[in-house]
């Protein structure tokens, strides 16, 4: 006997292909005979498996995978697990799959993709026996890709000794099911910054707070980053926060904050900027809103209309581009949809205002010689909020810069308040209209404007007072005097939601940050 027994390395694994680790170090498993077979290697080494090669068993397998055989076996249809050949198959088709999830494709799509690959790339073995359908597109999503990148986001934390992360949620309807998609944000310098994440996709049989807030708490306990959590966020609804001044009681945010006594509660700021220019565009005289989308529907799906309309376009002498909708659940539809009826509105007026039996709202509106007018104003307005709603939705913006963004939008309305303003191509148009003695018309347009921005004012100071706490941050986007005494209150509200800083290293580094900027 050897004095130490013999491994199946990875030279005899090379030298003998056909045979792969078996149960232990010792042991390896010939491929080709199938599975089961197993030959010790501990003793002689490579010679036990020249002679398990000389069987007739593995002979007879040999040729039993050259010759055809008369009747296919159901094993036939399936790739070999662990073969070159199986593989790469299985690589064709979870590559795939996340193609599929990637360019949010329907796994129905997949049902016809195998066949064609067959005959597209006929001299590829790999097309041949790719098999992949609806089915197995699903399990493999749900089974291996969604597993594996939660796992790698995971790693991420633990190998970047993340402390801290918030979490968001919100409800989504696909038919009858409803689905909570569970989102965590953090800092990881090490991989570009700010990180959003897709942790899991919930399913819930109903959406009261407490189920809501239930499945968070599972599912962070799950990944075992509960104790991380310092912040939820989500819709400004009652549900989430128990409403505009976020009483306790059965909300989501109480039932996450009783087990975490120093969590922080963020609302959406995109949706609050998007309530309040829908709560101002209400206090003026002409519905712009319903306008636009009445406008829109006269074309949308009328051949003929749409085609007397480019003949107006041709009479007033405008390009035609065809109008957009609007949705006031889509919050950056509005500003789009309200250019392109200005660049159309010579040929809009045209239209409604020759043809017989218009709808009586926009005949009324195009009627009115301050109609265009209106519809500038809201304009110059409503950029104000479609510009910081981009920014907001931006994948890695953290919440000093969603704080200064709301503060840009008041700042800018009470500003616009404080001098009335109009552009001048609409206060020219007031100048001359008063001229002619239309000052009834031009009080009202003016009555409006001042109600317009009067209400986007009060509607903006009653929903960010919950961002009043994170004004200690202000410092961070290095706008304001570069003192020390400016950081320090940030230091003291991390300390009290139990987050430990070294002020002492930190103020080194706020002077170095000094110099540097």
């Amino acid at each position: 006997m050897p004095k130490r027994e013999t491994l199946f390395s990875n030279e005899l694994r090379q030298k003998y292909p056909c045979f792969r680790k078996g149960r232990s170090n010792f042991e390896a498993e010939c491929i080709t005979c199938g599975y089961g077979t197993f030959i010790s290697v501990a003793n002689k080494g490579s010679v036990s498996l020249d002679d398990h090669i000389k069987t007739t068993k593995h002979k007879q397998a040999i040729r039993g995978e050259n010759e055809a055989s008369s009747s296919s076996k159901v094993t036939d249809y399936f790739s070999k697990v662990g073969t070159k050949s199986g593989d790469e198959v299985a690589a064709a088709e979870a590559t795939m799959a996340f193609h599929t999830v990637k360019h949010h494709y329907s796994y129905k799509s997949n049902d016809c993709t195998f066949t064609l690959m067959a005959k597209i790339f006929p001299d590829s073995s790999t097309a041949k026996r790719y098999s992949c359908a609806r089915t197995k597109i699903e399990a493999i999503v749900n089974n291996v890709l969604a597993p594996t990148s939660v796992q790698y986001v995971l790693n991420d934390i633990e190998e970047h000794e993340i402390k801290y992360l918030g979490v968001a949620t919100d409800g989504s309807n696909h038919k009858s099911t409803k689905l909570f998609p569970i989102v965590i944000q953090y800092f990881d310098w090490k991989n570009g910054g700010l990180q959003s994440k897709l942790l899991d996709v919930r399913s819930t049989k109903n959406e009261t707070s407490l189920t809501i807030a239930n499945e968070i708490k599972e599912t962070l306990k799950k990944t075992k980053l509960f104790n991380k959590c310092i912040s939820f966020t989500g819709d400004n609804c009652n549900t989430n926060f128990g409403g505009l001044r976020r009483r306790k009681g059965n909300n989501v945010f109480t039932h996450m904050k009783n087990d975490v006594p120093a969590l922080v509660g963020v609302g959406c700021p995109a949706h609050i900027l998007n309530n309040c220019l829908h709560h101002g565009a209400n206090q003026i005289s002409l519905d712009v809103e319903s306008i636009i989308y009445k406008t829109y529907q006269r074309f949308s799906i009328y051949t003929v209309r749409t085609e007397e309309l480019k003949d107006f376009c041709l009479f007033v002498d405008i390009e035609y581009k065809k109008l957009l909708s609007h949705s006031v659940t889509r919050w950056l539809s509005l500003y789009p949809s309200l250019s392109r009826m200005l660049q159309m509105y010579p040929a809009l007026k045209s239209y409604f205002l020759s043809i017989d039996k218009p709808p009586i709202v926009l005949k009324h509106f195009f009627e009115n010689s301050l109609g265009e007018h209106y519809l500038r104003h809201m304009q110059s307005f409503v950029a104000v909020f479609h510009e910081q709603v981009q920014n907001i939705e931006k994948s890695k913006i953290s919440l000093v810069e969603v704080v200064a963004s709301l503060n840009y939008v008041k700042t800018t309305i009470l500003e616009r308040k404080r001098q009335m303003f109009v552009s001048i191509q609409v206060k020219s148009t007031l100048t001359k209209f008063r001229e002619e003695g239309k000052d009834r018309e031009c009080d009202l347009f003016m009555s409006d404007v001042s109600s317009l921005y009067d209400s986007c004012v009060a509607y903006l100071d009653e929903w960010t007072n919950s961002f009043a706490e994170f004004k200690c941050f202000d410092w961070m986007l290095l706008s304001n005097a570069k003192e020390w005494a400016n950081v320090e209150p940030c230091v003291n509200y991390l300390a009290e939601k139990n987050v430990d800083i070294d002020d002492a290293k930190l103020f080194d580094q706020y002077q170095h940050l000094c110099k540097f900027v």
